[in-house]
């Protein structure tokens, strides 16, 4: 039969083996505010832009406004479904970004991905516009943050 202590030593053993040690390292995330964000002319990209900078301002340094790197966006929607059919539609949104050094002209990061979502089915015109409206909104902040955790990730690990 195992002693208590060396059971407690085996448990305590087996947490710290399973655990992941996190090196997230800060000192990088001033590149982050070196980023000056460029979207195709739409309400949605240029929500998915603000929420970015806004994001990415308190990353900037005090003594330089120098935006080293451009992040060009591309947004495109596509909604399934009829428009005068009271069924489900599926509204998705697909975004590919290049983040672009700016001396180089160099790719540094590039990626793409699409979020979907479903507006149920409404019976006036007004409150289905309204609900797809919602939608795209909410499919815009969704992209925005999962951008915003890619960027992070970029500058933490470059």
């Amino acid at each position: 039969m195992l002693s208590r202590g060396f059971l407690l030593f085996l448990i305590c053993f087996f947490l710290l083996g399973c655990s992941n040690y996190n090196k997230f390292d800060k000192s990088n995330l001033y590149k982050l505010g070196e980023i000056e964000v460029k979207e195709n002319d739409t309400y949605i990209s240029k929500l998915i832009k603000s929420n970015i900078e806004n994001s990415f301002n308190v990353y900037k340094l005090k003594n330089t406004q120098i935006e080293k790197y451009k992040l060009l966006l591309n947004l495109n929607e596509k909604i399934e479904g009829s428009l005068f059919a009271s069924s489900v539609r599926k509204i998705e949104m697909s975004v590919t970004y290049e983040l672009i050094e700016k001396n180089t002209n160099r790719v540094i990061y590039k990626d793409s991905f699409s979020r979907n979502s479903l507006v149920g089915p409404v019976q006036s015109l007004y409150s289905r516009d309204q609900s797809e409206r919602n939608a795209r909104k909410r499919l815009g902040i969704s992209i925005s943050n999962d951008i915003i955790i890619r960027l992070i990730e970029w500058a933490n690990y470059s």
